[in-house]
């Protein structure tokens, strides 16, 4: 189960952090910022599904724990992915009633100042969303380390599996046997 859970989490932070790239490098290589938006926006579509069913599964998956932290902060990050996916619609609706492209708006006309706020909102969500996804993973590897015996990292042998060497109890040792002074 724990392997589930750190495969999902690496899958929740990686496609976050690979959209953020992602986005920043489809903006920069595209002829014109409409084409770049729909790559983007592609992108965005999936990324919601990672971003509420990742959560979702952790959340999941964490209740037989019972984390009061983890819990909260798996249920913050299902909060903050519905949100973004609201705004994000909301986004691509205004570019598909929008006669020209949004880019092409003087900045001062209403459409682009309430595009450019949700798209901020939107892009602020991201990050939250990377920065939970990084502190699950981040938490899992150390509580996994805690557990790990320090004398033995190699091995992977847990605490609990290791044993201290038997001694004999100490009545059972002889006493030493001394001589007076000499031969």
């Amino acid at each position: 189960m724990d392997r589930l859970q750190r495969l999902i989490a690496a899958l929740w932070f990686g496609s976050a952090f690979f959209l953020m790239l992602a986005a920043s490098a489809a903006f920069r290589a595209a002829g014109n910022t409409s084409v770049a938006a729909d790559v983007v926006g592609s992108m965005l579509t999936r990324w919601h599904y990672i971003a509420l069913a990742a959560p979702l599964a952790l959340f999941a998956l964490e209740l037989r724990r019972a984390r009061a932290a983890i819990l909260i902060l798996l249920f913050t990050a299902i909060v903050l992915a519905a949100t973004q996916s609201f705004i994000d619609l909301r986004i691509r609706s205004m570019r598909l009633a929008s006669y020209v492209p949004i880019s092409e708006l003087d900045r001062e006309h209403p459409v682009r100042r309430r595009f450019g706020a949700l798209h901020g909102a939107s892009m602020t969500l991201l990050l939250f969303q990377t920065i939970a996804a990084a502190v699950v993973v981040i938490t899992r590897d150390k509580r996994e380390r805690r557990v790990i015996d320090p004398v033995a990292p190699a091995a992977g042998v847990p605490l609990e599996e290791v044993s201290a060497p038997e001694t004999p109890p100490a009545e059972d040792v002889p006493p030493a046997e001394t001589t007076g002074g000499g031969p």
